[in-house]
């Protein structure tokens, strides 16, 4: 039974937040209507602006409009194409509207919200809207402004339908309702008229939250996530006061409905939360709950409902809200805060609308190219096959769904858990103010530096951050430590000014050996010189982690809830990658919104063959099924930290089940005769590089015949949208090659070995004890030895292997460009793709496609012997035992699943031992 129509039989309507023009085209909408019971819809200029910019779904109508009229400005075209889609809507639901005689069955359409404060001009460009549109089941919607309240009891007497929005607080509500009163009592058909009074939830407990979490005590705390819904409840006990009782009786004997409340900004925006709490809390008769596609999925899918929801324990709910004023907490000053930030968000909304539509205004008519273009050459035919029986197969639409057997014939938990990513451009905009606090606050104090303790998804999209955007002006330096080489530790700690760093502790299990084992040994040296250290830490992890009670224990500074249904490697959209972000000052609006039209692009209603996302997995899976499974990165260089991010969401999502593809990250351009034939290229571009060199190396590929996929970005903040895109791409390369693309289950062996050689070493004597165990190291100062060892590894490459170089080496410029001396000799020697990692940094990335993708990898392991090791505070070993142990279980997993392996070892002398390979190589 779908718990939808439960929904419906208790009285109340579901609406869709949601519209664009592929869902009325595609038949969605009228799926949504007749298999749901879905009964209105609610529009707002945020989506038309994702859809506008992000799509081609309007472009067709825009460039007829340009042809008819070129003078057309952007506000004239987005009215031009928001009244057809209204229309297109309304005709939908219109069924309905006749079904409820006239109580059900609207689509809403707001007037600009830079009316907001604008009397006549709301009232004036409503009546012009109402007329445009010409469809009785149309709602006007007008914000609660002061200046609103007056609009709205004009329309209302005129006989238009209202949907009033923005209201937060019970003096907000009451204001509304005895306008629909007034209003009606002066409309000469008051039976024919309908209205909804917009009151917001999620936004409420968004704000209440964090002061209830400052205030600290258990009183306080008992109440989180608690005070929106209560504050609903005791508005829908004022409104079954007023439509029952004397003031609307006069009108009710007419006819006239009651003006039913809808609970708008019902998606869930705090992770720890069921994503289905402001739905399933405030069912009841005479409601409407409006509520975008994933909460709709969401509550079809596990959704509960339990009755009238709405009218239980409502004393519980006036108690809560007492308990909320003892504390200090003024919920009518906090509504009157969140009305004026959601009409400065609103009006900004309509801004960029206007933004987006003078861009694609612009694009049409200088016929700009699109920003991704492939040349597949021979496999070009299977990518258009698997498109259209993507399409065929709803796949865009069962991706949205979470359905599970897009990639598993049974539904698994690192399926039906890990697919909040979907959604995150948008709902993490909520956590954006909050963020924005934090990093404030931190450069007040004065933090001049950020180090950013974690491994893998928890450390690759901050380095991101940092290399592309910098640090802006005032905001402290990141720093990325995820080397348990003792002289990466003690490198980042000479680098920074100890008592003005900020510590990130990031982790997603909260139990990570090398984050732990980082935070222990900054933690012993803050305290040395700040008696309140927890000031100088921060920490991000899911909810309910060791980590999380250790920041609590702890007292530090702030302790970041992340999204809990999103794997490491799909979690740069989450707190693990916003909050560095925040604090060197990225734009994170900016860098959502880019998302965010980038997850409009990639739609549940849009068709699979336009959806970017999914031409990009599809272009992956056959390539890689094709035999060029090595997808190479040539980058820009405002890019070029982009690919390593790339590299661990790619090896870690497809490298399993004997199956995978080998992304090659940061492997310097060559001539065409220097790959193999098992090579897609794809090229990402900044618009404004100077990359004339690049761009002749891409163009001499393509005429050798290798496929290109060539993606162009205008500004550095669009790397929000490549994140999306490439998420998007890999899942659905995943289904392509057979293989599931959200767990990680050759991660743990390496693990395993790792923690027995660190008891090994324990037991005997250190870090020598851990290097001891298993075959052997070459030395490389044994020329003859490494000469012979090299040729009888090399010897058993084949066309279509690849090289791993496995360092486990502290990672410096100097140490760096000697490997890639080494990867350039390996690569132009053996004509063999390459990949380059630092341990154990990769082992959190590239180490699962090494031991659970394609046996056609040849591992070189290069250790050294650390100069100086540093104890661990709080353990009972040092950083050279553990990455000592780490090579070693790395060097073992390897060795298990029967890969192809060399270990060298260059002793203390890291430079010499590094040319030594080098020369023994060109030899």
């Amino acid at each position: 039974m779908n718990p939808l129509h439960d929904i419906e039989k208790q009285g109340q309507g579901i609406w869709l937040d949601y519209i664009r023009r592929n869902l009325l085209t595609s038949g969605e909408l009228k799926r949504l209507v007749e298999e749901d019971g879905l009964s209105g819809v609610t529009s707002n200029p945020t989506i038309f602006e994702k859809a506008i910019a992000g799509s081609t779904d309007y472009d067709a109508a825009l460039r007829d409009l340009l042809a008819k009229n070129a003078q057309l400005d952007s506000s004239a075209l987005f009215w031009a194409v928001a009244v057809e889609d209204i229309r297109n809507a309304t005709d939908v639901l219109r069924p309905v509207y006749d079904r409820t005689a006239g109580a059900d069955g609207f689509v809403s359409l707001e007037v600009s919200s830079l009316l907001a404060r604008d009397t006549q001009n709301s009232i004036t460009e409503a009546r012009r809207l109402w007329k445009l549109v010409g469809r009785p089941n149309l709602m006007i919607k007008i914000p609660s402004t002061p200046e609103g309240i007056p609009a709205i009891e004009t329309l209302l007497s005129e006989g238009i339908n209202v949907n009033i929005t923005l209201m937060f607080s019970m003096h907000h509500y009451e204001q509304v309702a005895q306008a629909y009163i007034r209003g009606l009592s002066r409309c000469a058909a008051p039976e024919k008229v309908a209205s909804v009074a917009s009151f917001f939830v999620s936004r409420v407990d968004n704000l209440v939250d964090p002061q209830l979490e400052k205030i600290g005590k258990p009183e306080a705390l008992a109440l989180r996530g608690k005070i929106a819904i209560a504050n609903s409840k005791n508005v829908y006990k004022r409104f079954q006061e007023i439509f029952d009782g004397d003031s609307f009786a006069a009108l009710r004997k007419k006819g006239a409905r009651v003006q039913r409340v809808l609970w708008a900004s019902t998606s869930t925006k705090n992770p720890k939360y069921s994503d289905v709490l402001y739905v399933a809390e405030l069912i009841g008769p005479y409601t409407v709950n409006t509520i975008p596609p994933a909460t709709l999925d969401a509550f079809r899918d596990h959704g509960k409902v339990r009755g009238n929801t709405i009218l239980e324990k409502v004393g519980e709910a006036l108690a809560q809200l007492d308990q909320l004023k003892k504390l200090g907490i003024d919920l009518l000053a906090i509504g009157e805060q969140l009305q004026v930030e959601g009409v400065a968000s609103f009006s900004k909304s309509f801004d960029d609308l206007m933004g987006a539509l003078d861009n694609k205004r612009s694009a049409l008519l200088s016929s700009q190219a699109d920003v991704e273009s492939h040349s597949l050459g021979s496999i070009d035919a299977a990518v258009e096959k698997r498109l259209a029986a993507w399409c065929k197969e709803d796949y865009c639409k069962r991706m949205w769904a979470k359905d599970p057997t897009l990639w598993s014939a049974k539904p698994v938990p690192e399926i039906t858990d890990r697919l909040g990513w979907l959604h995150l451009p948008e709902t993490m905009h909520a956590h954006v103010q909050d963020l924005t606090q934090f990093r404030e606050q931190i450069k007040k104090e004065g933090f001049t530096h950020a180090v950013l303790l974690g491994m893998g998804g928890s450390s690759l999209a901050p380095k991101v951050f940092q290399e592309t955007f910098g640090n802006a002006k005032g905001y402290p330096q990141l720093i990325v430590l995820d080397s348990t080489h003792p002289a990466a530790v003690k490198a980042v700690e000479k680098s920074i000014d100890l008592a003005h760093t900020l510590f990130i502790v990031s982790s997603k299990s909260g139990t990570t050996t090398e984050m732990l084992s980082f935070f222990y040994y900054f933690w012993k040296k803050v305290t040395a010189l700040n008696k309140t250290p927890g000031t100088q830490f921060a920490a991000i992890t899911d909810p309910g982690t060791p980590l999380e009670k250790l920041g609590h224990d702890r007292s530090f500074r702030h302790v970041f809830s992340a999204t809990p249904d999103v794997g490491g490697r799909y979690s740069a959209l989450t707190h693990f990658g916003l909050v560095p972000a925040a604090v060197i000052g990225v734009d994170l609006n900016r860098l959502l919104d880019r998302a965010w039209t980038m997850e409009e692009t990639c739609a549940f209603s849009v068709p699979d063959k336009q959806n970017p996302g999914l031409q990009l997995g599809a272009v992956l899976g056959e390539a890689a099924l094709a035999g060029r499974d090595k997808v190479t990165f040539l980058a820009s260089k405002s890019l070029a930290a982009f690919p390593t991010w790339l590299e661990q969401l790619i090896a870690e999502s497809t490298g399993k089940d004997d199956k995978g593809i080998v992304p090659v990250a940061d492997e310097a351009p060559g001539a065409p005769g220097v790959y193999g034939s098992d090579r897609l290229f794809v090229h990402l571009q900044m618009k404004s590089d100077a990359e004339g060199q690049v761009q002749n190396q891409v163009a001499a590929l393509e005429a050798a015949g290798h496929p290109i996929v060539r993606i162009s970005l205008s500004e550095t903040v669009d790397i929000g949208q490549e994140f999306f895109r490439w998420e998007v791409g890999i899942a659905a390369a995943g289904s392509v090659i057979g293989i599931q693309p959200f767990n990680q289950p050759d991660v743990q062996l390496a693990k395993d070995l790792a923690r027995q050689a660190m008891k090994k070493a324990s037991a005997e004597g250190g870090a020598a004890a851990a290097s001891s165990q298993g075959r052997q190291p070459v030395p490389a100062a044994n020329a003859n030895e490494l000469r012979h060892s090299i040729d009888a590894w090399l010897s058993t490459a084949h066309s279509g292997n690849y090289i791993g170089l496995d360092a486990y080496l502290a990672p410096t410029a100097d140490t760096s460009a000697a490997l890639e001396t080494i990867r350039t000799i390996l690569r132009d020697r053996t004509k063999l793709a390459t990949m380059l990692g630092y341990g154990p940094r990769f082992l959190h990335s590239t180490g699962q496609l090494h031991k659970g993708g394609p046996n056609t990898g040849l591992f070189l392991q290069i250790l050294d012997e650390p100069a100086e090791d540093l104890p661990v505070p709080e353990t009972d070993y040092t950083f050279a035992t553990l990455i000592r142990a780490q090579a070693q279980g790395d060097f073992g997993a390897l060795e298990q699943r029967g890969r192809r392996t060399l270990r060298v070892q260059l002793g203390k002398d890291v430079a010499g031992g590094l040319r030594q390979i080098a020369e023994v190589l060109r030899g």
